[in-house]
């Protein structure tokens, strides 16, 4: 299933880079998200959840990166705060979302 929906997640990244908005492309000018509630099947854990973003925000995200949140404080590493940082993006600015008003520092 987890296959199934990561090859989802690149066939719409591919599509949305291959439609042009002027010079840069509809996944340019995007953020997706494509997430999983588990990292470890086997025993159920979700201390380390993978997330990948794709497209540049309209330039506010910087590609090509690998961050790693899990040694960071617990601020740092809800998600929640990475959907703070990615509403700020877009423009939403709220004080607080879900059980945090912090941002990821890095994104």
């Amino acid at each position: 299933t987890n296959q199934f929906h990561v090859a989802q997640f690149a066939y719409l990244v591919q599509r949305m880079k291959d439609i042009k908005e002027g010079d840069p492309t509809m996944l340019d000018n995007s953020i997706l998200m494509c997430a999983s509630s588990l990292f470890d099947g086997d025993s159920h854990s979700a201390n380390r959840l993978p997330v990948i973003l794709a497209g540049k925000g309209g330039g506010s995200l910087k590609t090509g990166r690998v961050l790693d949140y899990y040694e960071q404080a617990n601020e740092q590493r809800r998600l929640c705060a990475l959907h703070l940082s990615l509403m700020d993006r877009m423009g939403v600015t709220l004080d607080r979302f879900g059980d945090t008003s912090a941002r990821l520092a890095g994104l």
